[in-house]
């Protein structure tokens, strides 16, 4: 966290902040600085901000580096008296609301905080998707839901995996109940929803077993793993993992999905995966070259879960599906 400050009341506010919080203090106090190269070197490295001084040297400050909600810092305002600290910008996503309470009982400064949701008791999707390890594709397709909250409309949720759900009263899970909004929880890419505004929140429940000839090409593979998400109905997004025989982790195709995917990629040994042989239909001809009859579905079971997905065969690769 960096702190800037411009009054020698405020760097006295600094210093006791330190003491609690590791910072990194700007004061002409200490020694001549840049305001804007601290502040641009933050934004591009998503450092906490706080400024000890008036909101428009902040604001004045900061504006030239605004991106939007998904990139920007968490920037926080107080006055060097130490009576208010004010969440000024990524409340939720960068966690300026929450370092503001952070510094209120540090400080004892009143913190000061503007997020609708917050300040109805109400969890922000944002926070709740953060909070559950679930994916969405932009925090814009959230925002017709959070307005719904906002003005405490009813919401129905299609959550067919009985998730937690955030806090907020008026959701519902009845079908039946009138309502324009919808949240849903759920892996598929798109459901038939009868609701005006829908947003999807993606649970990580996806289990992806892999099996590959040697030397298999990587755009074959991808356009394999797409047409066979797409196929299904599945989002990219709920993928937890992915995993393949250990003979096979030298695979630049696999490789190269590990890293375009950013998501684990385990490797097993035919001892780990021969208990699953049972519950899935092998070829002897793969028995007899690996030493499991079947490498991708094997795999996936042994990820967890039930297979939705027995076995997709295409350009040298085979892919085998398990959700839980």
């Amino acid at each position: 966290m960096r702190i800037l400050t411009y009054s020698k009341a405020g760097y006295q506010l600094a210093l006791r902040i330190g003491k609690s919080l590791k910072v990194e203090i700007y004061s002409k106090e200490k020694e001549k600085f840049s305001s804007r190269e601290v502040v641009k070197e933050a934004f591009e490295k998503k450092i906490p901000l706080v400024f000890i001084s008036a909101t428009g040297i902040a604001v004045r400050t900061i504006a030239p580096f605004l991106r939007g909600k998904e990139w920007d810092p968490p920037v926080l305002v107080m006055d060097d008296q130490g009576k208010y600290v004010l969440s000024l910008l990524s409340g939720h996503l960068g966690g300026a609301n929450a370092l503001a309470l952070d510094l209120e009982k540090i400080t004892g400064a009143k913190a000061i905080i503007t997020t609708a949701t917050d300040n109805r008791g109400y969890e922000g999707l944002d926070l709740y998707a953060r909070r559950m390890g679930f994916a969405y594709e932009s925090i814009h397709d959230l925002t017709p839901i959070t307005g719904a909250m906002v003005d405490k409309k009813k919401i129905f949720v299609y959550n067919p995996w009985n998730f937690p759900l955030a806090k907020y009263p008026y959701f519902t899970e009845d079908p039946e109940e009138e309502t324009d909004y919808c949240l849903a929880i759920t892996e598929k890419e798109k459901l038939d929803l009868a609701y005006k505004k829908v947003a999807y929140l993606r649970p990580k429940i996806l289990h992806l077993g892999l099996g590959c000839r040697k030397g298999a090409s990587y755009s074959l593979l991808k356009s394999f793993l797409r047409d066979s998400l797409e196929k299904y109905n599945l989002s990219p997004k709920s993928i937890q993992d992915l995993g393949s025989i250990s003979i096979k982790k030298e695979e630049a195709a696999f490789l190269e999905l590990k890293k375009d995917l950013a998501c684990p990629f385990y490797f097993f040994s035919v001892e780990d995966l021969a208990p699953f042989e049972d519950q899935v239909t092998g070829s002897d001809f793969v028995k007899k070259t690996v030493g499991v009859s079947s490498v991708s579905a094997t795999a996936a079971l042994k990820l967890g879960g039930q297979l939705i997905v027995d076995k997709e065969r295409r350009d040298g690769f085979t892919l085998s599906i398990s959700v839980h």
